[in-house]
């Protein structure tokens, strides 16, 4: 509505301005022999003077160097500098198809760079069509350069990429709305480059998924449950075992069948993945990657939680710590996150593959995705572990340590100590180290989303020569090398001492139980003496005249007398 009364605004100030209306010759350099040569103000954007106009038209130099629409030119000028004669009252300006043709070449243009679309450029506000109510001048319609092979049979996608750099690499795809890489161009990585990534993204995911591996089994080998903290570590090493798995289903599916999709209109044409569920392969890697590796950084989460809350409360008893009360809403936690963003994602489509791996994720392509579901997660994650490793490394600090006790007190038997407190510092050792590759691979994602915009974006026409900045090629190597070291390092700190006990247990043989022979002297002989000169000893068999006791039950009693008397025994 508000648009109609603009219109009905403007047709009633031009009929009321008719009458003091006056041709007069175009002195605006820039709309000269454009096709006529009279022109009349007010123009449509409401300047007096055809100056103002000038110092308007101006601003649009770079957009015209640039090269959008061919039309453009003729399309600034028919606005502000609209066609003038005397047999029509009304000041000529362009029709709404030759305003709709510019606008879908060069509003892509404009809003990669920051800039809205005019609002005296509304394409509502020009007629629909030139008839004898209302003129207006419908353009030559759109050429094609000499010399140039259109990617497209729509031109206006050739123009929506154009501001890209190496343009003749992109394609516009109407289902995202966005411009599509060719799967073999090189627009920011060469072929030597994207050849040692592969060999590095091979070789550090291997060794990730067998140290994982390794860790899982012998964990369930040795059955050592732990506490929640050891329990949440062995579900971190799993979700990275996961995810090396995702990255090995890169390597074996090749660069092609994982991170690349057919073109819609064009079967034969192959496009680096920008909507995953267009090819199976790239949404099995995502999940592994995403879903697994965020439930990896969830758990390290609680790791560090459970930590901080063994540091601060006194040592519980077996029973208690098997029994966790917070149990449910960790798992629920822990898995239920990283699956609600995942289904986001694939509802969203936003799966799209890298040019340098051509590994499947989520923002490799849009800046936004990758701020919204990859960047904010991690951080919150980061911090919330930080904080959690923070409280209790100031609570161990704080601990007072407890003084020997002097005397002959030292050499007193004690009770054994446990070993809590040795679990509970190696415990949080692990957290603190696993903070270190967290915190580069953040870094590594904000430096991708602060320049990725000046990476692709083409050079600004102007009249002075501008470098084009390009990506460092170690920061995404050194990415990678952090993620599979994750898996490495918990894998490592957690089968450590399992394979350590489980070695023990095949390489020490079996002894057979000795049954041990009671403590104490052997009962000793009885004597008897005898009165009439005859001394004699007397061995009496103990499993016929006496029952052993144990040490501790004998007792001391005086040896028995025999005296003989007139060849009688008395006892």
């Amino acid at each position: 509505m508000f648009k109609y009364i603009i219109v009905l605004t403007l047709a009633m100030n031009a009929a009321s301005e008719a009458s003091v209306r006056i041709c007069e010759p175009i002195k605006v350099a820039m709309c000269k022999n454009i096709g006529y040569n009279q022109t009349g103000m007010p123009n449509l954007a409401r300047h007096t003077l055809q100056a103002d106009a000038d110092v308007t038209l101006q601003t649009f130099s770079p957009l015209v160097q640039y090269g959008c629409s061919s039309q453009l030119h003729l399309f600034l000028c028919s606005v502000y500098v609209p066609m003038c004669t005397d047999k029509v009252a009304l000041p000529i300006g362009p029709c709404r198809g030759l305003c709709e043709s510019v606008y879908s070449r060069c509003y892509p243009v404009l809003r990669g760079f920051g800039f809205p679309w005019p609002a005296e450029l509304d394409c509502s506000l020009f007629p629909v069509e030139n008839n004898h109510e209302h003129m207006c001048m419908e353009g030559p319609g759109e050429r094609t350069p000499v010399g140039t092979v259109p990617l497209d049979t729509n031109s206006a996608s050739r123009s929506a990429c154009r501001r890209l750099i190496k343009p003749n690499n992109w394609i516009w795809v109407r289902g995202t709305g966005r411009c599509a890489q060719f799967c073999d161009a090189e627009v920011l990585w060469e072929a030597g480059e994207r050849k040692a990534a592969e060999v590095w993204l091979a070789t550090w995911a291997a060794l990730s998924f067998v140290c994982s591996l390794a860790a899982v089994v012998a964990q369930l080998a040795c059955g050592d449950r732990g506490g929640s903290g050891e329990r949440a570590l062995v579900l971190v090493a799993l979700c990275r075992c996961a995810a090396a798995a995702g990255w090995g289903v890169r390597a074996a599916a090749g660069r092609t069948a994982a991170g690349c999709a057919k073109d819609s209109t064009s079967p034969t044409r192959m496009l680096l993945a920008h909507d995953g569920l267009a090819n199976p392969n790239c949404a099995v890697v995502f999940m592994l990657l995403y879903y697994f590796g965020l439930a990896a950084s969830v758990w390290w989460v609680v790791v560090a939680g459970a930590w901080r809350a063994s540091v601060l409360r006194p040592p519980v008893t077996p029973a208690t710590s098997r029994n966790d009360r917070h149990s449910s809403l960790l798992q629920l936690a822990a898995w239920g996150v990283p699956a609600a963003l995942a289904a986001a994602v694939l509802v969203t489509r936003d799966v799209d593959a890298d040019e340098l791996t051509g590994t499947c994720f989520v923002g490799n392509q849009s800046s936004k995705s990758l701020l919204a579901l990859v960047i904010i997660p991690e951080a919150i994650c980061l911090l919330l572990g930080s904080v959690f490793l923070a409280s209790g490394l100031r609570t161990v600090l704080r601990r007072p340590t407890p003084a020997p006790v002097p005397g002959p007190l030292l050499n007193a038997p004690s009770h054994p100590q446990p070993h809590t407190d040795q679990s509970i510092l190696r415990l949080g050792a692990f957290t603190a180290l696993y903070a270190v590759p967290s915190a580069c691979i953040l870094a590594t994602w904000i430096y991708e989303y602060a320049w990725r915009d000046d990476w692709l974006t083409g050079p600004v026409p102007s009249s002075e020569p501008s470098t084009q900045p390009r990506p460092a090629l170690w920061v995404f190597l050194f990415r990678i090398f952090a993620t599979q070291v994750l898996g490495v390092m918990v894998a490592v700190w957690i089968a450590t001492p399992r394979l350590k006990a489980l070695w023990r247990r095949i390489s020490s043989p079996r002894k057979p139980v000795i049954a041990k022979s009671p403590v104490g002297p052997p009962p000793a002989p009885l004597s008897m003496h005898c009165y009439a000169g005859h001394p004699h000893t007397l061995n009496r068999h103990s499993h016929k005249y006496a029952t052993y006791r144990p040490p501790q039950q004998q007792s001391y009693r005086k040896p028995r007398h025999y005296h003989y008397s007139a060849g009688e025994t008395i006892l």
